[in-house]
């Protein structure tokens, strides 16, 4: 709960106006054994796409424009907390550390106001380019090309640093299949010990590597990734090199100038207006955003894990256990020196509610949570129709085959096998370690532009999203 409330409290809603001068004031999120149900309702949806398609009838250029300074800004908030939480957090009284929490959570806000803000800008945008593609494709008897030049269109020419990583460490192990004595070792079952005593030239590699990247996969709740991690990777690589070079052949150069060659080639086939090409131009920056978002929520959390620890620490309760408290409940705690967290800690994890609705936050537990979770789940299962045949939009495109694997967290999907089909919810930095061993990865919600999407495409993965 305490992550999520950074895209659920005032503060967050403060930062959306900022941005686009409102923000949406309905959800409803259940919390259980760690997993989040988000549920948001359809007149609030028909109430923000009216907004957001005013604003683009004022301003075509508006959505790359709100999202020019992201960089800028999530620089300096990465700088901020990095200085929060610098010092010896161990000496600092309860009312001190209490004071420390709530700065640096003011350095999330900013981010997760985009994270949110992007999502609806997928949401409410790309319709309109695909809609433009199909008219424009019908009349040329080219409709079979949408989904494709819809892809390459919004797909953006910078890469995440989910793919910057894995291009790292593919160097390191092309560099590795150089070294017959390296390949040896590793094939006849040597140690890491061993293999970083004789090997000091990768092993200081490894340890570089992990220092640059280490806090990817952190994005809010899973450990950063250690030298021992990344030994295990590169020896299962160098003793099979089929599965490596077939990754390697899968992640290929996603951003030469043959894509952005490409690009302009349909922009000019397509002829679109002014106001189109601005859409495609603001849809590539979304795409962008919305897996780098991800990537500031993993380096944001990443820093704040010593403080976050301390504070655990001080309650009497685990770093996990910390997350199931709201701010105001650590801040209390801390200055009040209680020890009853545990307590609800304990109770919380079963299940609880957050409610938002026009500016009026409530927390549900006990019989009401679980009385209000079971009118949802009835009411949403009436709504719906079975299904014979599951459909999507196809992000990434691509043939395989495999055993299903159904991760409803990314806890989940940590007993992933490689070649196995991820199918889950949504995917975010968290699920990265799961991805990059899929076959091919399925989602009940996104588009073109989501998570799941861009990197399964610098992946070179197979994706439906929005099934």
């Amino acid at each position: 709960m305490l992550d999520a409330l950074t895209e659920r409290d005032v503060a967050y809603e403060k930062e959306f106006d900022k941005i686009i001068g409102f923000h949406p004031q309905i959800s409803l999120d259940f919390f259980q054994q760690g997993i989040i149900t988000a549920y948001h309702s359809e007149e609030e949806y028909e109430r923000l796409g009216r907004l957001f398609r005013q604003r683009f009838d004022r301003n075509p250029d508006f959505l790359f424009k709100s999202l020019s300074d992201y960089e800028r800004k999530t620089s300096a908030d990465l700088v901020s907390i990095e200085k929060v939480v610098r010092g010896d957090l161990n000496a600092l009284s309860n009312r001190k550390l209490a004071r420390k929490f709530l700065k640096a959570r003011e350095y999330f806000e900013y981010n997760s106001a985009v994270d949110h803000y992007a999502w609806y800008l997928e949401k409410f945008f790309v319709p309109i380019l695909q809609a433009f593609l199909q008219k424009t494709l019908k009349r040329a008897s080219k409709e079979e090309l949408v989904v494709d030049y819809l892809t390459k269109l919004i797909t953006p020419t910078k890469p995440s640093k989910i793919f910057l990583e894995r291009k790292s460490f593919y160097e390191i192990v092309a560099r590795c299949e150089k070294i017959r004595s390296f390949v040896s070792a590793a094939k006849a079952g040597k140690s890491v010990k061993y293999l970083s005593k004789n090997f000091p030239s990768i092993s200081q590699s490894i340890s570089r590597h992990v220092d640059k990247y280490g806090w990817v996969q952190v994005l809010v709740n899973n450990p950063p990734m250690i030298s021992a991690d990344l030994w295990k990777a590169l020896i299962q690589a160098v003793k099979t090199p089929e599965n490596y070079h077939g990754d390697i052949k899968r992640l290929g150069d996603r951003f030469d100038p043959k894509v952005i060659r490409e690009k302009k080639k349909i922009l000019k086939e397509l002829k679109p207006a002014k106001e189109i090409r601005l859409l495609v131009k603001g849809l590539e920056r979304v795409a962008y955003i919305r897996t780098e978002d991800n990537a500031v929520m993993s380096r944001s959390s990443y820093l704040v894990i010593p403080l976050y620890q301390e504070i655990a620490k001080r309650l009497g309760i685990t770093y996990y256990e910390l997350k199931e408290l709201t701010p105001e409940e650590v801040v209390d705690f801390l200055s009040n020196r209680s020890k009853k967290a545990k307590g609800l800690v304990k109770s919380r994890k079963r299940l609880s509610v957050y409610i938002v609705y026009r500016g009026q936050r409530q927390i549900l537990m006990g019989t009401q949570a679980r009385r209000l979770k079971t009118f949802v789940e009835k009411f949403i299962t009436s709504t719906q129709q079975g299904f014979e045949v599951l459909r999507g939009t196809p992000a990434s495109s691509g043939k395989t085959k495999g055993v299903v694997r159904l991760a409803l967290s990314s806890k989940e999907a940590r007993t992933m096998r490689k070649g196995q089909i991820l199918v889950a919810p949504a995917t975010s930095a968290d699920f990265v370690p799961a991805m990059r061993i899929a076959g091919a990865i399925l989602t009940d919600f996104g588009g073109l532009t989501s998570h799941a999407a861009v990197v399964s495409r610098e992946f070179g993965i197979p994706c439906i999203v929005g099934v």
